[in-house]
């Protein structure tokens, strides 16, 4: 089974200052729009990864958003899978495997974000 790259929408692939509703994504994030499509030029599986489907009328937009640039033949969804490889995230703080250690991130919680940063200087 091929591993997929899993990359959020907001604050990730588009930049995020806040929800403005369902029709508004914005610009792209040009280092990781570039990746992505590194990634695809691979032969690599890239899904978008996004809470933001789970709002009512959201899905056209976001197919809008990826058509203009570039990416229309990727996969959405909000769901982790079996394949997931690899998730690139704004909000997210990695953990080894099987230890619970935190190894950072720059996850939007301030009181994880402070752990993680002591936990790593350690």
């Amino acid at each position: 089974m091929k591993e997929a790259i899993f990359v959020d929408l907001d604050g990730c692939l588009a930049h995020y200052d806040g929800w403005k509703g369902v029709e508004h994504i914005g610009k792209p994030v040009p280092a990781m729009l570039d990746r992505v499509k590194s990634w695809i030029d691979e032969g690599k599986d890239v899904v978008i990864f996004t809470a933001r489907i789970s709002e009512p009328g959201a899905f056209p937009h976001i197919k809008k958003w990826l058509r203009e640039n570039g990416l229309e033949a990727l996969r959405i969804t909000n769901r982790k899978e079996p394949t997931a490889g690899w998730f690139y995230d704004d909000r997210a703080v990695a953990v080894e495997r099987n230890t619970g250690r935190i190894l950072g991130g720059e996850g939007p919680h301030e009181d994880w974000d402070s752990q993680a940063r002591k936990e790593i200087k350690e």
